[in-house]
């Protein structure tokens, strides 16, 4: 009987062209968010790819010109780095559109350079770009609502549901079986994306891939939860709709924008522009002072430079030169510190409250799994920073002593590649969706029991 029933809506779901219409336009829109997001990581990959050309033609140009002055030199050249997107970007685009993922930086003071980005349209960067990511998370709610809001009310107004409940002792049976076939069509759907990504996007059928496919499966429970908790008080159509489109509204738009002006209002980071001024005017100033207020913190920062002589008498060195540019960032230090905290603090703050709303949970979830949230990016940093360090400790002592660097040396310093470690899933996400889901349908329920006595 029970399967009899389900085969029966199975039946009534697919003649219906609106549903049917509805899945295509979610299919089409995920094929074209796949195409989209693999496009704008390919656009990246592009870049960085013509950056690895373009960076050992000017090392060898700038070697022309100022190779016989190996501090000038250096002023010159700059060295790259590129903050390799995974696979899994493409899927997710996150915060990739927003933050540099090719930095390329001189010898000279790192903090005025690591936050050079490319110029972009603001009008683009407002609308963001379209990805399988994004249709799952907030086109998918919407025709889960546009599917579900009226399976009880159209037949209360109908004047169907009171013929039906004479047929049956157990009417709520009606209900979850109308509601299981949306869900089964949903999750075929859902599937049928996923496998598509997992060909087109060259995926691996790993952990990060069923830890993706299971958050976004949790979450589309979660809004079926929703509907299934609205539906409960039998009210009409006009009211399921109404509510679950508020709570869409809600949960997609209203709240992480408020959270966004929350968070900026909490963690303000005026140490943004502090650091850049710092770091300038740590520079500039040394130029009005004795030559001993430069070297002698710069010989505390690194001791074993100790052994290289350095000329007082010079009006100008590069010794010196290097040496207040290193003052710079190191008077910055403190300002660049208290930012990336005030940023963790940001990101911290967020993650707790996403707890209590899906959309968000989901959407940093995904970013994290696809190494395309604001952590990847301050690593990313760091990673610079340190390879910065690396190059200027390589060649401090070719500068300081006056000798002429080979090509092949400084070539040997080509573009370097950041793959960022994948965060595995955090079981804290998994809980928060379960259980909002577990408390909407447990209510739910009982509003029907209520509803059929």
């Amino acid at each position: 009987m029970r399967q009899n029933l389900f085969l029966f809506e199975l039946k009534i779901f697919f003649r219906n062209t609106s549903s049917i219409t509805a899945i295509v336009i979610l299919l089409l829109a995920g094929f074209v968010g796949l195409y989209f997001g693999k496009t704008f990581i390919e656009r990246q990959e592009n870049v960085v790819q013509k950056a690895i050309n373009l960076q050992k033609e000017n090392t060898g140009n700038n070697y022309e010109h100022f190779g016989e002055d190996t501090g000038l030199f250096f002023y010159h050249n700059k060295f790259s780095v590129a903050n390799t997107a995974t696979k899994w970007a493409a899927f997710s685009n996150g915060q990739r559109d927003i933050n540099p993922y090719l930095i390329s930086v001189t010898m000279l003071g790192l903090e005025g350079q690591i936050y050079d980005t490319d110029i972009a349209n603001p009008s683009s960067l407002l609308m963001g770009n379209i990805d399988l990511g994004f249709v799952f998370i907030f086109l998918f709610p919407l025709v889960i609502i546009a599917l579900s809001y009226n399976i009880l009310s159209s037949q209360q107004e109908n004047g169907v549901w009171i013929l039906l409940r004479s047929q049956t002792s157990k009417p709520h049976l009606i209900i979850w079986n109308k509601l299981l076939v949306r869900v089964l069509v949903i999750f075929a759907t859902a599937f049928v994306l996923m496998t598509a990504a997992l060909f087109y996007l060259n995926l691996e059928l790993d952990l990060i891939f069923f830890s993706i496919f299971g958050l976004i499966l949790l979450y589309l429970t979660f809004w079926f939860a929703a509907v299934f908790f609205v539906i409960s008080f039998g009210k009409t159509s006009n009211f399921n709709a109404s509510s679950l489109i508020g709570l869409w509204v809600g949960l997609a738009i209203v709240v992480p924008a408020s959270l966004n002006l929350y968070l900026s209002a909490k963690y303000p980071v005026p140490e943004a522009l502090k650091n850049v001024m710092e770091q300038r005017q740590g520079y500039h100033e040394k130029w009005d002072l004795p030559k001993n207020v430069t070297m002698e913190p710069f010989y505390k920062h690194y001791p074993q430079l100790k052994q290289y002589p350095f000329d007082e008498q010079k009006t100008f060195s590069w010794f010196w030169y290097y040496g207040m540019q290193q003052m710079g960032d190191d008077q910055a230090l403190e300002s660049r510190k208290a930012m990336e905290h005030k940023l963790e603090n940001r990101q911290q703050f967020a993650s707790v409250v996403a707890l209590f709303f899906p959309t968000i949970q989901t959407q940093l979830s995904v970013n994290s799994l696809a190494g395309s949230d604001l952590k990847s990016h301050l690593d990313f940093q760091n990673f610079v920073r340190d390879y910065h360090e690396k190059v200027r400790l390589h060649f401090y002592p070719v500068i300081f002593q006056e000798q002429k660097v080979s090509l092949a040396e400084v070539e040997k310093f080509g573009l370097k590649h950041y793959k960022n470690p994948v965060s595995p899933l955090k079981l804290e996400s998994v809980i928060s969706l379960v259980l909002l889901s577990l408390i909407l349908l447990i209510v739910g329920n009982l509003n029907f029991r209520r509803l059929f006595k």
